[in-house]
C-alpha cells in the first residue's frame, strides 16, 4: 500500500514528491530544459500530490538543468501561485545560483521565493510557513 510520503510523480523531464504533509519536492532532471508546458505539468503535479491543498515547494536542479524565459515568466506570474506558500530553491552550483538570482530580480516571483545551498535549511525554512 502506498503512503503519503511515498507518493511521487515521475516524467522524463521531472520528478515530483511528497517530502512530507504540505511540502513537495521538484526535481527537475539533469541536462533537461524547462518550458512553459513543463512548469504547468509540474503545477498539475504538486497540486495532485497535495490534493488540491495549499503546500511549500522545494526546487531542486539536476545538472545543466535549465528553464526557459517563458517558463520564469509563467512561474513568477499571479495566475501560477495558485495554492503555493513558498519555494525554496536549491542551488549547487554558480550557473544555477545565477539563474536564482536573476528570476528573484527581474521575474520578481509573487510566491515567496529565497535561495539555498543547504536542503535541510531550505526544509526548516518551509516548514516554517506551512501553516
Amino acid at each position: 500500500m502506498e503512503t503519503l510520503l511515498q507518493k511521487e510523480i515521475e516524467t522524463v523531464k521531472f520528478k515530483a514528491k511528497m517530502i512530507e504533509p504540505g511540502l513537495i519536492e521538484n526535481y527537475i532532471k539533469p541536462g533537461v530544459n524547462i518550458d512553459v508546458a513543463d512548469a504547468w505539468e509540474i503545477k498539475k503535479s504538486n497540486m495532485e500530490l497535495t490534493n488540491g491543498n495549499s503546500y511549500a515547494v522545494l526546487v531542486v536542479s539536476g545538472h545543466l538543468s535549465s528553464v526557459t524565459k517563458g517558463a520564469r515568466e509563467v512561474v513568477a506570474s499571479r495566475q501560477f501561485v495558485g495554492k503555493t506558500i513558498a519555494k525554496a530553491l536549491l542551488v549547487d552550483s554558480l550557473g544555477h545560483r545565477l539563474v536564482g538570482n536573476f528570476y528573484l530580480t527581474v521575474n520578481k516571483p509573487l510566491i515567496t521565493t529565497k535561495i539555498f545551498t543547504d536542503r535541510e535549511a531550505a526544509i526548516n525554512w518551509l516548514r516554517t510557513l506551512i501553516v
